[in-house]
């Protein structure tokens, strides 16, 4: 019987990591920031947008900024699940560099 569980439970464990390359827009949107509806205007067709003019430029810079070039570059291409992992390796980074320079000290004041 504990046999029976165990494997269940391994099946079970493996399950969220076979899916886990299926990366969606949404998944993109709840970690960068931008709304779907953005992120879909500006790897797609623009027509069906009536606020393209006006918010294209500022969503593009966004999203090149937060994925950086090589990641924005594999979301045009349709590559969700790749801009999404080059998103995550940035922030990562990011995190690392952080806690090697450690807590920003504060600045001592004299008063006179």
């Amino acid at each position: 019987m504990f046999a029976r569980i165990a494997v269940v439970a391994a099946a079970l464990a493996a399950v969220p990591s076979a899916f886990a390359a299926d990366a969606t827009i949404k998944d993109l949107s709840h970690e960068t920031g931008v709304r779907e509806r953005y992120i879909r205007m500006v790897t797609g067709g623009r027509t069906p947008y009536p606020e393209y003019r006006i918010v294209f430029d500022r969503v593009e810079r966004q999203l090149k900024s937060t994925l950086g070039q090589e990641g924005y570059k594999y979301l045009l291409e349709g590559q969700v699940a790749a801009a999404l992992e080059v998103h995550r390796a940035h922030v990562a980074g990011q995190t690392a560099a952080a806690a090697r320079t450690g807590p920003a000290q504060p600045a001592n004041r004299q008063q006179g």
